[in-house]
């Protein structure tokens, strides 16, 4: 016996056939997904490898400018190492030489002499804020008044 009645005018070539209105809207969902998830500005900044940014709920977005990391073992700036931590802890100074070198010449490259320079400090959540406050003192010394931190958007 068969479960299915046989009409003589129907035919049955035993294919599954899906239903496109349930598979239609499953794609649709995972489309809207996709576009609400990708970022159009995407990373503009990379942090050194040994450095953990803080966290932060800023919706907006850093721009591109000139950038100094301080790791939890050196000094870098734009990936140019300049000084260890531990020689900048060991200074009595809030001056860090080789850091106001540098930033003197970065001042020097600065086209737009009416615009103040703006400088991003990318920052250890571990270091030190005697480390931080010597390093934006030398920046404050070299020219530039602008400072941004960057910091990690919490999801």
């Amino acid at each position: 016996m068969s479960i299915l009645p046989h009409d003589a005018g129907a035919t049955d070539s035993g294919t599954f056939r899906p239903q496109l209105t349930s598979l239609i809207d499953v794609m649709t969902i995972l489309l809207v997904f996709l576009i609400k998830s990708f970022s159009v500005e995407g990373n503009i900044i990379t942090p050194a490898k040994d450095l953990v940014l803080p966290v932060s709920t800023s919706e907006k977005p850093p721009r591109p400018r000139c950038s100094i990391e301080i790791t939890r073992t050196a000094l870098l700036c734009e990936g140019q190492h300049l000084e260890t931590i531990a020689a900048i802890a060991a200074s009595d100074s809030l001056l860090v030489p080789p850091l106001y070198s540098w930033m003197k010449l970065q001042r020097a490259n600065v086209k737009d002499s009416l615009k103040a320079p703006e400088v991003m400090i990318q920052c250890d959540r571990e270091i030190e804020y005697a480390i931080v406050k010597k390093v934006m003192y030398t920046c404050s010394r070299a020219g530039f008044i602008d400072f941004s931190v960057l910091v990690l958007q919490e999801e």
